[in-house]
């Protein structure tokens, strides 16, 4: 028997996108559904689900809706890409350690324990009504999870990677392009996943309180005048949004960057 026949053929590794995760979707959106229509049997004030579902159709045809929608898109990607670069700045500090380390460890332990709420009322009343103060409440309520990831992510590289990059003669900038961003990769990505359905939330509650557009302030526009059905509408076009943006971009995105890793991905 030769050597090729003793080779033993590489086991396929499974994904963990499989029909489990698919089976687990059905079942939430199944049972959301149905808790839906128990409330509306039992209560005179939650909309059946089929008057809502009749509405969407209307709903959708109205134009405005959508750059209400853009707006808000807008602030959380342009919040998230604030909240990275500032995480990464201090991801990198943290893993330093030393004194400034520790000292940037402090700051983002506060910001850890910001509640969302006091700081979009601190937002409103620094920044009045202006569209900074959104920016800056949503990147400080992500910024220190997306830290805290990255510090993690530099912290598993250790010294053996750079040591390693050196050993080969790379300089700063190919050991930084070859080796420090791809080890980052994955961790950033999975930060991204992990915030961007909190930035949602947030952007949504600072846009209650600090500017006069967004999902936010048709949320409130509809609650103020008792608009059961719009609160129900507007409460679905967010639920698709995050699982739309999370099913149909991250996470196909995540897949395609991670794909060297074969089914760890």
């Amino acid at each position: 028997m030769t050597a090729a026949g003793l080779a033993v053929r590489p086991r396929r590794v499974r994904s963990r996108h499989g029909p489990n995760t698919a089976l687990v979707g059905v079942a939430g959106v199944a049972s959301f559904i149905a808790l839906w229509w128990v409330g509306s049997e039992q209560t005179a004030f939650i909309p059946p689900v089929t008057d809502v579902l009749a509405e969407i159709p209307a709903f959708l045809a109205d134009t405005t809706i959508y750059r209400d929608i853009l707006v808000s898109l807008m602030r959380v990607v342009g919040a998230l890409v604030l909240a990275i670069v500032a995480g990464l700045a201090a991801a990198v500090v943290m893993a330093r350690g030393r004194f400034w380390g520790r000292v940037v460890s402090r700051y983002v332990d506060l910001a850890l324990g910001l509640p969302s709420t006091i700081a979009a009322l601190l937002a409103l009343f620094i920044f009045k009504r202006s569209e900074i103060g959104v920016f800056v409440v949503v990147a400080l309520a992500t910024f220190p999870f997306v830290a805290i990831a990255l510090s993690q992510g530099l912290r598993a590289a250790g010294g053996h990677l750079t040591g390693m990059a050196s050993v080969y003669g790379l300089g700063p900038w190919r050991t930084m392009r070859h080796v420090s961003v791809p080890h980052l990769v994955p961790y950033t990505l999975s930060a991204v996943r992990n915030e961007y359905a909190h930035a949602w939330r947030v952007v949504v509650l600072a846009e209650v309180f600090s500017v006069n557009s967004g999902i936010g302030r048709r949320f409130i526009q509809a609650y103020d005048r008792f608009l059961l059905m719009d609160v129900c509408l507007w409460l679905l076009t967010f639920i698709a949004l995050l699982l739309g943006t999370e099913y149909l971009v991250l996470r196909p995105l995540e897949r395609f960057v991670l794909r060297w890793r074969g089914g760890e991905a």
